[in-house]
């Protein structure tokens, strides 16, 4: 085996899939590199699959049980993870260590000690909106995390702005841009599915409860509206008890590759609206926006965000006051009433949010070293 051409990827969840992951581990297995991806499958949901093969790259799962928000047991089991890892690595040979995350980094400062290769930091989010980023120890160990990696891959222009306020001096060369766009091919076909009623879906995590019940809300009241939510998460127990009516459809996990094409084939408007008081969700662009442009989507996004003024430049969609069902409720009318015009606004730069557009930016640390 050519060892400068072997990747590890370190994944802090189960590889189920993670898209963003997929991506990459396929373009870099296209242009000839051997990934392999270490995962903490913290559910044990893998356990007849701790070992696969999949377009091209390999799936290495270690089956440690964590429940979140157990603290210091999920602690335990996040450095149990890391022991593994450095072990199962301690006798290989490679020239890169891909971490995936903020807590992916941190493994890979961990096993990073066993010898001196190129190391990835691939920020997923930006960090400061999370509920540790106030602590001391976050801070500190961001900027070691920033200061140790030979390349810092960021997904959007927030993320640079934190890093430059907190580092005094970088070299511009280790930052790498790659927003996270979806591939193209996995949308098609994209033409909408007939239905009598209007699907309002919203696809992604299960996690903000104003959010998700302001919908619920609307779904309840107009019958001629078919509210759809797909995902599942920490707050998806507690909505699915609320009542309400058949319209309104809980449909749970979903292989974000296989079965997202038929999703937005059922889609007919995005709900894609994240709390503005949570500075993540302030700033950040999800890959499900950029999937409605794909897939000629109308979307509704919450005011005060940075996601908001995309809308109103490209006019793909509308804004909503978080938490408003009536002006939610309005919205979706108005998207309703003047649904082509939506669809001709998205068809002007439906192809300008690619994955394969962007792809080639792995280029600038893998090709660099051919």
């Amino acid at each position: 085996m050519n060892e400068n051409k072997k990747v590890y990827m370190i994944l802090t969840n189960g590889f189920d899939p993670d898209v963003r992951v997929y991506k990459e581990a396929k373009y870099l297995a296209s242009i000839g590199y051997l990934v392999e991806i270490l995962c903490w499958d913290r559910k044990c949901e893998y356990l007849d699959r701790q070992e696969e093969e999949k377009d091209g790259f390999i799936i290495k799962r270690f089956p440690i049980k964590s429940t979140p928000g157990t603290g210091m047991k999920q602690l335990l089991k996040f450095i149990k993870f890391s022991i593994q890892v450095k072990k199962y690595l301690k006798n290989k040979k490679y020239e890169y260590l891909h971490c995936h995350d903020f807590d992916g980094i941190l493994v890979g400062l961990y096993v990073k000690s066993l010898k001196r290769k190129n190391m990835i930091f691939d920020m997923h989010e930006i960090y400061e909106g999370m509920s540790y980023s106030k602590m001391k120890i976050f801070k500190k160990l961001f900027n070691y995390s920033i200061k140790k990696s030979d390349y810092v891959i960021y997904v959007n222009n927030q993320q640079l702005i934190n890093i430059e306020r907190q580092q005094n001096l970088i070299d511009k060369n280790k930052l790498i841009f790659l927003p996270n766009y979806p591939e193209e091919e996995d949308y098609i076909p994209v033409q909408k599915n007939k239905s009598e009623q209007i699907r309002i879906n919203y696809i992604g995590a299960i996690r903000d409860y104003t959010a998700l019940k302001t919908l619920i809300d609307v779904g309840n009241k107009n019958l001629n509206f078919k509210i759809g939510l797909y995902g599942n998460g920490v707050k998806q127990k507690e909505l699915s008890m609320l009542k309400h009516t058949k319209n309104v459809s809980f449909y749970g996990k979903y292989d974000g590759i296989k079965e997202i094409s038929e999703i937005y084939r059922n889609t007919d408007i995005l709900y894609c609206v994240y709390d503005p008081q949570n500075y993540n969700w302030k700033t950040s662009f999800p890959v499900k926006f950029y999937e409605s442009i794909i897939t000629a989507t109308p979307v509704i996004v919450a005011k005060n965000t940075d996601i908001e003024n995309f809308v109103k430049i490209n006019k793909n969609g509308e804004s909503v006051e978080y938490g408003n069902a009536q002006e939610l409720e309005k919205t979706i009318t108005k998207i309703i009433d003047n649904y082509n015009d939506y669809e001709k606004n998205i068809q002007i730069i439906k192809h300008k949010y690619t994955w394969k557009d962007v792809e080639k930016n792995l280029d600038m640390i893998y090709r660099k070293q051919d």
